[in-house]
């Protein structure tokens, strides 16, 4: 379930990838970002090292467009192929049954649901 709610304001400041994704992670915050070419919304679950060795965030799509054109499901994004990423006013419920804490795609976790 989607809620809106208004995160405090950055005030003009760029913040780093990570301290966006824990920030959305963190305030259940929908992320918005281009991935090859796609502008994705994303409702962050778990944010670290995947087992290939970069940083990676484990998210459900929940708008935009893909390739495949496939929403609901948890993936694992590439944080360094993220474009343009930023956290959006919306929130999330994090009511996924499929969600795992403990993300056997990640070797390390920075933060999570």
């Amino acid at each position: 379930m989607i809620a809106r709610k208004r995160p405090p304001s950055t005030g003009g400041r760029v913040s780093a990838p990570s301290d966006i994704i824990s920030e959305a992670i963190r305030r259940h915050a929908l992320l918005q970002f281009h991935y090859d070419d796609h502008l994705r919304v994303v409702a962050p679950y778990c944010y670290g090292v995947s087992t290939r060795g970069a940083d990676s965030l484990r998210a459900i799509q929940v708008r935009g467009s893909s390739l495949s054109n496939a929403l609901g499901f948890g993936k694992l994004w590439t944080v360094s192929k993220m474009r343009d990423l930023r956290m959006l006013e919306e929130t999330f419920t994090p009511d996924d049954p499929n969600y795992n804490p403990e993300d056997k795609g990640m070797k390390k976790i920075y933060c999570r649901i």
